[in-house]
């Protein structure tokens, strides 16, 4: 499992109270194709029929105010799902949404992108198209400054970019990945200008020529790459229309119940520490300029000492290996011992099939593959997991059973079981590149931002293999904040407090401490209401 490219370590083959305070509807613009049928549904179901013609009709939309934008109606040839070579990305789905936003005058309005099932979510390499299926092959590639295959979607957050001609020392900036500058942002994408964001941009080498690209910080700040200039973009998608369906409605009204939710950080051969340097671990490697820390005992900590407004009895983490170590849920039957939880599941993550061992079902499936389908999940579950090609099976692609013919988990399996969102991979990634769960749980499941604000804060890089599931309009109410049991967290749940204190912190008393989450969470709407944009 270990990469050709020696820094990289190993290839992993492996706000409330205050409506429209984040990200708003106006800014979202969702791209479908209506040649074809499960893009239309998808986004006629999102947006609503009377602005996605040709459908069902009578729909209002679950996101009504959403803009939308039809591929068919550029005049550019229709994309098939899946796969798509990196010329056709260009000419069919990337210069169609540089045009429709330039005559509409979208480019710094717009601050999400949605693509909708049946759209292609893997671009090829340009020179071997399919090198991103062998881990082997991919480390050739990447240490060789020429890996060129990518997610639709990560290459389209960098869209007025014109990677595959700018060049930097020789080499192409779509070689390799760009360091992603939202990366670790706390704060709501809409505090972030966008004025520059059809301005050239200068960078200089990360890590390896033709590697890791960063913004070059010797530039002028309108030739910098900023938080303002990227697009979040975002993708509703799934095995079929109504697991598409099903995936938003959770995504709807979202009330997370602190008390009765379980987390799943499972590692496998890891010493427990949250160490201070890489360490070899799957979620602490090399490079330090993608390294955030040592991801599962960071996330495991901070929900269990620092913020323990989840109660932290339902933390569960396992640091050892074996398949008896290995957590799953009750909705499928094993063979043998195995970590149990039982109930509803916030957070998958885990190594998934590369962990060290294995349970077996009792029919003899290994759970490498199948686990995501055997737990109960709370609405607002996040499908975080490390294993290369977990959204690999989108669009008919198949999944991959290249690791010694051990499947691996796919989101499109997690969507389909009842989950909400996922971050998945969808050409080998290496572990320079993975999601940290330690900043969806403090931006989204601890905070105060929306989806796709706090996924995108999580992807150290861009231009890569990553893609976001779910709705990115979606945010989190916390139920022990949420006094009065209305679903927003305002003024009146400071007064439910006070007539009924509260311990909201867990720390053994109710005071004030406790109060001074809730306006925290309130003032954190109120003053974005008032700064949006103003930088």
């Amino acid at each position: 499992m270990r990469s050709r490219a020696a820094w990289a370590a190993m290839a992993v083959g492996c706000f409330a109270g205050v409506g429209g305070a984040q990200l708003l509807p106006g800014e979202v613009l969702v791209v479908y194709d209506s040649r074809v049928a499960d893009s239309r549904a998808v986004a006629e179901y999102y947006a609503g029929s009377h602005v996605v013609p040709g459908g069902q009709g009578g729909l209002a939309g679950v996101r009504r105010g959403v803009r939308v934008f039809d591929l068919a109606s550029s005049g550019a040839a229709q994309t098939n799902p899946g796969t798509v070579s990196y010329q056709a990305f260009i000419d069919r789905v990337r210069n169609p949404l540089r045009a429709h936003m330039d005559a509409n005058n979208l480019a710094q309005t717009v601050r999400c992108i949605v693509l909708t099932k049946g759209l292609p979510h893997r671009v090829q390499d340009t020179n071997n198209p399919n090198v991103g299926d062998s881990p082997s092959g991919q480390a050739n590639e990447f240490g060789a400054g020429d890996a060129t295959s990518c997610s639709v979607d990560s290459e389209l957050s960098l869209l007025w970019l014109d990677l595959d001609q700018r060049v930097v020392q020789g080499s192409r900036l779509h070689n390799g990945c760009i360091i992603n500058p939202y990366w670790r942002a706390p704060r709501p994408i809409g505090l972030f200008t966008t004025r520059n964001i059809r301005g050239p941009k200068n960078f200089v080498v990360a890590s390896g020529l033709g590697q890791i690209w960063q913004s070059d910080p010797a530039a002028p700040v309108e030739n910098r790459l900023t938080q303002g200039d990227i697009y979040l973009v975002c993708r509703l998608d799934g095995r079929t229309v109504a697991d598409v369906r099903g995936m938003i409605d959770r995504a709807q009204n979202l009330r997370v119940d602190v008390d009765n939710v379980a987390f799943i950080l499972d590692e496998s051969n890891s010493n427990g520490i949250a160490d201070a340097v890489p360490n070899g671990e799957f979620d602490n490697t090399d490079p330090t300029v993608t390294r955030f820390g040592d991801d599962f005992e960071q996330t495991r900590d901070r929900l269990t000492v620092t913020d323990k407004r989840f109660n932290p009895a339902n933390v569960f983490y396992n640091k050892d290996a074996g398949g008896g170590q290995f957590f799953v849920g009750p909705r499928l039957a094993w063979q043998g011992t195995v970590r149990l939880v039982t109930m509803p599941v916030v957070l998958l993550a885990t190594y998934g099939s590369n962990h060290s061992g294995l349970p077996l079902t009792t029919g003899g499936a290994s759970g490498g593959g199948v686990y995501a389908d055997s737990f109960n999940y709370a609405p607002g579950a996040i499908f975080n997991t490390i294993e290369s090609y977990n959204g690999r099976d989108l669009g008919g692609q198949g999944g991959w059973t290249g690791g010694g013919g051990v499947p691996q988990e796919q989101a499109a399996d997690f969507i389909a079981a009842g989950g909400t969102f996922a971050i998945g991979m969808v050409w080998e990634p290496f572990t320079l590149s993975l999601p940290d769960n330690l900043i969806l749980v403090r931006n989204f499941l601890l905070g105060n931002v929306t989806w796709g604000e706090a996924a995108y804060a999580c992807l150290p890089v861009l231009s890569w293999q990553q893609i976001v599931l779910g709705d990115p309009l979606a945010r989190v109410v916390r139920s022990g904040e949420d006094i009065d049991g209305d679903g927003i967290v305002d003024v009146e749940d400071v007064h439910a407090w006070h007539a009924n204190p509260r311990d909201i912190n867990r720390d053994g008393v109710a005071n004030s401490a406790d109060v001074a989450i809730l306006w925290d969470t309130i003032r954190f709407h109120e003053q974005l209401q008032m700064t949006r944009g103003r930088e």
